[in-house]
């Protein structure tokens, strides 16, 4: 529910996705994009991410709008300009590993890849948990955090 608010609340047209997993969240993130958006989704198992592709095209999403990228996020996201067209994210969803969410967010600003008022939404910083990221999310000032308590999902 977090997520589908703030798809309708900003309608961003560039959403970055890292850690695909099967898909099943990335058909909820594309089902609530407005017309004309693009998802880009990154996964790093080759396996998990043959499964996804299939989810994704079975729930009727083409190429043009979701995009699985599979490779580790440490080299994709260097690469999203050139490769892959994303200039710049107006929303960013982290549900990958969480030891990579610091990591990936420092490279998404090194390489200015979120766009100006830019969302990034990182999954489970609570438990399991990302302490170094949201440590860095609250003190580096260029972020205005909120910390949303959800029950678990499994």
């Amino acid at each position: 529910r977090i997520v589908a608010r703030l798809l309708l609340e900003r309608a961003p047209l560039r959403v970055l996705e890292l850690g695909t997993y099967i898909g099943y969240g990335t058909v909820l993130l594309a089902q609530g994009l407005p017309p004309g958006a693009r998802l880009y989704t990154v996964e790093g198992d080759p396996q998990h991410a043959a499964v996804a592709e299939k989810v994704i095209r079975l729930a009727g999403f083409d190429e043009q709008k979701v995009e699985l990228i599979v490779g580790p996020s440490e080299e994709v996201i260097p690469q999203l300009r050139e490769k892959h067209g994303l200039a710049e994210a107006d929303l960013v969803f982290m549900d990958h590993w969480k030891r990579s969410y610091l990591r990936d967010l420092r490279l998404l600003e090194s390489h200015r890849l979120l766009a100006q008022g830019a969302t990034v939404l990182a999954d489970n910083v609570l438990f399991p948990g990302a302490p170094h990221f949201l440590q860095y999310a609250k003190s580096c000032g260029r972020y205005s955090c909120k910390v949303h308590r959800a029950s678990l999902e499994y």
